[in-house]
């Protein structure tokens, strides 16, 4: 790495004075999650943060917060710092006229949230590091990967763009071979942090995180899909923000009835522990690994 630096990505969860006017703007993700959590990056080198003039931040998505208001839910993660700038802009609110550009393309909650950007800091660490990884709170993390959103965001044909434009604009070794990994396939990407997801899950259940995954990839296919779907419904105008929410819950709760049907209730809600999960759902014990591979290979 060429310019080495601590990165502190954090949590907090949405302070009581920010939560009216948070209300009114919820998303699909704000609306199947217990409580919301905003995920963020600063630079280390520049805590403590002045409020007036900031520096060294990742604006997401709304307002400053502070780290000191992120409490216990921070962690420390050496990065590039010139790509990890360079891939997205710190000190850019939501207002900038070329944010875009510098952050990310699109509509909050369509075709990124907080943790997209999150995870596109954080590509600029050694080892790539994602949410995932981090011992900080994330809620609804799940269903943001499983989604169209994935790891970094809905639209990948901007995200490769911007990793390429970086690395050629810094010129060094490091920065290219980045984009020639296999987690840069969209798909791999998210496969894989599925599998990281479920690897937590999976511990306390004694058995290897791709037999969860395989299970539930016709299941999880499904609600990407319906997912993509819909983004394209809201980009072709053909559903409204309010409806294309709305729509995204309806196939949160599919999500969640036919991952209880395939796992179990109790699993269920271990993958997606932030979320509302209704509790009407006949809960089934889970099946044995053996039963497991031959549901998955069927």
């Amino acid at each position: 790495m060429n310019n080495q630096k601590q990165l502190v990505a954090c949590s907090i969860m949405v302070a009581p004075v920010r939560r009216l006017v948070f209300y009114k703007l919820r998303t699909w993700l704000d609306q199947v999650v217990k409580i919301v959590v905003h995920t963020f990056v600063v630079e280390e080198s520049k805590i403590p943060l002045n409020p007036k003039d900031v520096d060294g931040y990742w604006y997401c998505a709304g307002d400053f917060c502070n780290t000191d208001e992120a409490g216990v839910y921070q962690d420390l993660s050496l990065a590039d710092i010139d790509y990890a700038r360079c891939l997205v802009e710190p000190n850019i609110k939501d207002d900038h006229p070329n944010r875009e550009n510098l952050v990310i393309s699109g509509v909050y909650g369509v075709h990124y949230v907080c943790h997209n950007i999150t995870n596109r800091v954080l590509y600029a660490t050694e080892d790539k590091v994602t949410l995932s990884e981090l011992n900080i709170k994330t809620t609804g993390y799940p269903l943001v990967v499983k989604s169209a959103l994935g790891v970094y965001g809905q639209n990948k044909v901007e995200w490769n763009r911007k990793k390429q434009r970086c690395s050629n604009s810094l010129g060094c070794n490091v920065a290219q071979e980045r984009t020639t990994s296999s987690q840069d396939c969209p798909e791999q990407a998210r496969y894989d942090e599925i599998n990281k997801i479920h690897h937590k899950v999976s511990e306390e259940y004694i058995f290897e995180a791709h037999v969860l995954t395989d299970l539930l990839s016709v299941i999880d296919s499904k609600f990407y899909n319906r997912t993509l779907k819909l983004v394209n419904d809201y980009d072709n105008q053909l559903i409204t923000w309010n409806q294309f929410n709305f729509k995204m819950i309806e196939a949160c709760n599919i999500l969640f009835s036919d991952t209880v049907a395939k796992v179990g209730l109790e699993l269920t809600k271990k993958i997606y522990s932030d979320c509302i999960i209704e509790n009407n759902f006949n809960d089934t014990s889970f099946v044995t690994v053996d039963e497991d591979v031959e549901c998955a290979m069927a």
